[in-house]
């Protein structure tokens, strides 16, 4: 027998991944409506968390994205050129792409909140314990352990907000903690109805 019997809530189930797993946590909530709420730890592909579908419809769970803030420097010539785009044409597909992330923030059925980290004091790799493990000095090993702390505080609150129940200051009164830049709530939205 498994010793995980009885002693599991299959009625308070969430999913959470990181990176692509972030995004693969996402589109589980989207086809599995036991899964109560999803959180997607950068886990961006071109901006969007997830893919909205063909009405533009989100998912019916809460859901939370914690990112790391988006590079806030223009790009490069190389850069434009490796796109074969001008600046003014980067621009306009950042301004669609960080729309595209607002709106799929917006199409969830219980609501949704974006908590998003210091670019310049995080890394991809701190929703993780491997830059904690490779630190180089306690100094390091400090720093990663706090921002990682972060990370679980948001974490278990959205869980035991979504999944239990109890209130959730950070959230829902945007309260920004070490390492967070901002703290954005978005309210619950409508599924849209099927057209015939």
């Amino acid at each position: 027998m498994s010793p995980c019997v009885g002693h599991l809530e299959l009625a308070r189930v969430g999913a959470f991944g990181h990176s692509a797993g972030g995004q693969a946590a996402a589109h589980a909530c989207q086809i599995d409506q036991r899964l109560r709420a999803c959180l997607n730890q950068d886990g961006l592909s071109g901006y969007a968390p997830y893919y909205l579908d063909t009405r533009g419809w989100g998912m019916d769970q809460a859901f939370l994205l914690i990112e790391r803030a988006p590079r806030t420097d223009p790009p490069k010539e190389e850069e434009l050129a490796a796109m074969k785009m001008t600046r003014s044409q980067a621009y306009e597909l950042l301004a669609k792409l960080k729309a595209r992330q607002d709106a799929t923030l917006r199409n969830t059925g219980k609501g949704s909140y974006r908590v998003v980290f210091e670019r310049e004091k995080t890394t991809h790799a701190d929703f993780t314990d491997l830059p904690l493990l490779q630190s180089r000095d306690s100094a390091a090993a400090e720093t990663r352990a706090r921002i990682l702390g972060v990370v679980r505080n948001y974490t278990r609150v959205f869980f035991d907000k979504n999944l239990k129940g109890t209130k959730s200051p950070i959230l829902d009164d945007n309260v920004v903690s070490e390492f967070v830049q901002a703290v954005q709530k978005f309210e619950p939205s409508k599924r849209p109805r099927l057209r015939r």
